[in-house]
Order: structure tokens, then sequence, then C-alpha cells
């Protein structure tokens, strides 16, 4: 049987039972009960009450012709004499009887057998169903819409009896699915009402707003002094129970929401991510998968990282060999007597092979260093002397192409504890490019600029060509700024200048301002954690 027509048939018996309930009753009581009933009834208007009380504890009086004066027996009175002289005729009684026990059974199994397992008003919903027929009951009798009449058997107080009786058993079933579903506030209609916004901004509207209606009811209710039914079914305290709920509800929003800014924290700092069962379990729930789908980008990249190293590696392993040979027997062979354009072609031969072994062992420095096969040795040294050390490598070259380098330091004297070697080998690099593709005649440009905290080393030079690329695809591996590649180099120059510096905890980046290109290295003063 499905949930949703195991409800409607637990609704239908609940109702048949409430009405069987009352007849039942009515049986049993007969025409006796109707003042009664009307005393008692929840509903009943309080003027209605007085009257009958009055008219239950007066006794009546009579003065004869001889002015002697004769006390009759009070309604109470005459009403026991009544009943004692007329008894209920036992098919009524049996009929009631009957009816009863069959509104106990339908209730029985419309409750406890026909179990739910969602709510329909929730604890919290049941409540304010209470005390909203209450008020409603009440409000209709005042403005005269419903006109009161004593007795059981009358229209208006049957209707009433049996939709009273329908909520309760209702409320039950309600009560009794919340208590077997382990008191969740998910069953709660404030935290569904809520729920159902995706915003978090309007579900706290709602929630608070829920809570702010139900608390004024219950005021107005209590200002009015409107007791519409007695004890713990009383309208405002109906209201004040739903409130009250609404309250924990908005407790458990704040819980809900200090939850998943755990979860936050845990996928920012790492760590495994819990979804809960609050409002934004959806929530954590891709959270969860965004870490589990970044962990394992983070494998695969970190595989292919380790297979692209260890492939470089043993292509390198295997290009050395035979580079090695070609640059020995080369060297072998200009010893020997050959012919003017052997001798060109065997120069050449060399010179390739030289090229070529060291594009190998360039890309297989870049590929140790960037996987970190290989430490960093740091070591406090002056930059201004270790650029001073570079730039003489290059006079030769700088003399052949006309360029000259405008130094601008800020001190003479900037210490930095890093990794010299590879440093020597970023400018170097920086160097090497910017003699390589500046336009001849013109200046480098080397300044040096010291913070608190950090130095900036800049290398800037005029470009012999059009620079048409962005700055941040001339860092990639292999990439060249001369397209057409009419000129020396393997574009790995400033991937490793990149690599390397990042390496011993610095910052790298280039620039293009029209013909302007600079290269720009930030190193910390001191170690820091890399």
């Amino acid at each position: 049987m499905s949930l949703k027509r195991r409800n409607y048939i637990a609704w239908i018996l609940l109702a048949i039972a409430a009405v069987c309930w009352v007849f039942g009753q009515q049986k049993l009581h007969g025409d006796e009960g109707g003042d009664v009933a009307a005393t008692t009834h929840p509903t009943a208007p309080q003027e209605y009450h007085q009257k009958t009380e009055y008219a239950n504890t007066t006794a009546a009086t009579e003065y004869t012709s001889e002015g002697n004066q004769t006390v009759f027996p009070t309604v109470v009175e005459a009403r026991s004499h009544n009943v004692g002289a007329s008894a209920e005729p036992r098919a009524d009684r049996l009929v009631g009887t009957v009816l009863s026990f069959a509104a106990g059974a339908l209730a029985v199994v419309g409750i406890f057998l026909l179990r739910q397992k969602d709510p329909l008003c929730g604890p919290d919903g049941i409540f304010a169903v209470f005390a909203f027929y209450a008020t409603v009951s009440y409000l209709l009798q005042r403005i005269g819409l419903i006109q009161w009449s004593p007795g059981f058997r009358s229209t208006a107080s049957t209707g009433s009896q049996a939709i009273t009786a329908w909520i309760v058993l209702m409320g039950v079933r309600e009560l009794f699915g919340w208590v077997r579903a382990g008191c969740s506030l998910s069953w709660c209609m404030a935290r569904r009402i809520s729920g159902r916004f995706t915003k978090p901004q309007i579900s706290l509207l709602m929630l608070v707003g829920w809570i702010v209606m139900l608390l004024g009811m219950f005021f107005w209710l209590a200002m009015a002094h409107m007791y519409i039914l007695t004890d713990f079914l009383a309208s405002f305290y109906g209201y004040l129970v739903a409130a009250l709920f609404g309250l924990v509800c908005l407790w458990k929003y704040g819980a809900d929401l200090n939850h998943f800014q755990k979860q936050l924290d845990c996928f920012q700092q790492g760590q495994t991510i819990t979804v809960g069962n609050g409002l934004f379990a959806e929530t954590e729930a891709q959270l969860l998968d965004v870490q589990a789908r970044h962990e394992e980008a983070v494998r695969t990249a970190v595989t292919s990282e380790r297979f692209k190293v260890e492939l470089i590696a043993n292509v390198s392993h295997d290009l050395r060999t035979p580079l090695t040979s070609i640059l020995g027997y080369s060297e072998l062979l200009q010893k020997e007597s050959l012919s003017p354009d052997g001798q060109e072609q065997l120069r050449r031969l060399y010179e390739k092979a030289g090229y070529m072994n060291d594009l190998v062992e360039s890309l297989f420095e870049l590929t140790k260093v960037s996987s970190g096969v290989i430490e960093c040795k740091k070591q406090r040294i002056d930059l201004i002397r270790l650029l001073e050390q570079t730039v003489g490598l290059f006079d030769d070259r700088l003399v052949q192409t006309g360029l000259t380098v405008k130094r601008n330091y800020m001190s003479e004297a900037v210490p930095v504890v890093t990794d010299g070697a590879r440093m020597h080998q970023v400018f170097a690099n920086l160097l090497g490019n910017a003699i390589k593709y500046a336009l001849t005649g013109t200046r480098i440009y080397l300044e040096v600029q010291e913070t608190e905290n950090s130095c900036c080393v800049r290398i800037v030079n005029t470009a012999s060509y059009e620079m048409d690329f962005k700055p941040d695809e001339i860092i990639q591996r292999f990439a060249r700024g001369d397209k057409a590649r009419s000129t020396k180099g393997s574009g790995l120059g400033l991937a490793i200048a990149q690599t390397y510096t990042q390496s011993v905890g610095g910052t790298f980046r280039v620039g293009v301002d029209g013909d302007q290109f600079s290269a720009i290295v930030e190193l910390p003063k001191t170690e820091r954690n890399l």
C-alpha cells in the first residue's frame, strides 16, 4: 500500500471514528445530557454557562391561596427524579456502546496500525490547528453566525463535537508518528515551511514570521481573556506551544548554519566533510562531492606529473648516450683532414648536437625542480653581488650586440636568504633573453627595489619585433615570442625562471607595454615556509 493511500484511509477511518463516538455518546446519555453537554461544551458561550448554573442552583417558590409558601425542588433535583422515573431504553444504550467501541477500534487502526512516515501538520501544526479551530468557532458564535442550541442532538453541537473529535484523533496520530520518528524537528510545520525556500534569508524570514504570528495570537487572546477551551487545549495555549516549537526550529536553524560553516572550514583545510540532516544537508552533500572530485583531480594530476617526470627522465637518459657519442666523434673528426665543405658540415653537426644536448639537460633539470625531486639549498647571499657576477658573464655578448646595461640599485648590498645557484640561473636566462631579443643599440634596465620583507628585481628591454602575445602565454614551456622561430632558442628560459623562482619561495611575472618587455622577480629577505 502506498504512503499516500495509507494516509487517506487513516483520515477517513478517524473521521468515521469521530462520528461514531459522538453518536455513541448521544445514545448512551440520551436527552438527559442535553443541558449538561451544553454547559460543558468547549465552545459554549459564557453567558449560557452562567444562566444554566443559575437555573441549576436556584429553587423555585410559589404561594398558595391560603398564604402558605410552597417550595418546589430545584432543576437538578427535578431532573434527577425525571431520570429515575424514565430510564434509558436498553436498545439505545446497546447501540451507544457498540458505536463507542467501534470508534475506539477505528481510532486504533487509523493511529497505530496505519502508521505514517511523513507528517501532515507536525507537532506544532496540530496545536496551531486546535487553537485556530477554537478561535474561529468562538468568533462565529460571538458575531451570531452560529446560534448555540443546547443538547447533544442539536445540529451545531453534533457537528462541533464531531469536528473536535476528528481533530483530536488526527493530533494523536501526528504526535504518535512524531515520536516514532525520534521527535525529529523535520516534522515541524515551521521547519518544513522554511525549508521549501532555497535562499536562506527567505527561509529565516518565513521561520521568524511563523513565530511572530503565533505569539501575536497568543498575546491577543491572553489580553482578551478568550478562554475558549479548557486545560491544555485552550486556544492561546495551543498558539504558545506551536510558537515554542518554532523557537526550537529557529535555534536548530542557527545550529545548521554553524554546522555548514564548519564544513566549509573542513573543505578549506582539506579535512573530511560530514553531511548533516539540517536545512543545508543538500549543500553539504554537494560540497562533499566537490571535495571528492577535487581529491580525484589532484591524484590524477600528481600521477600525470609523476609519469611526465619519469618519461622525461628516461627519454633524457636515452638521448644523452647517443648525443655524447655524437659530440665525441665530432671532436675526433675535427682533427682529421677533411675538405672545406666537410669541415663546415662537421661544424654544423657539432653545433646542433651541442644545442640538443643543452636542451635535454635544461628540460631534465626543469622537470626535476618542478616536481620537487631536487630540494633547494638556501643560504644568505648578497643579491647585488649575484647580479653583477651574472652580468659579467655576458660582457662579450653585450659588446657584440651594442647593448648596454643601465643599473638602478637602491643600495649597495641587499642580503637575501635563497638558493644562489638557482637564482643565478634565473638571472642568466633573463639577461640572455634580453640580449637575444632586444633591439640593437638600446639599453637593458636592471632595477632593484627593496622593501621591509622582500626585494624586487626588474629587467626591462626594448624588443626587436612586435610582441603579439599575452604575458601568461609566454611563460609556458616551449613558448616563444618569435612565433616564426627564426631565432635560436628553446622556449624554456622563462619557464625555468618561473619554476626556479617559485621553488625558493619567490614570485615571477612578466609584463608587456608596447615594445617594452619586463621580467620581475620578487624574493623574500628571510626564509619562509614554501
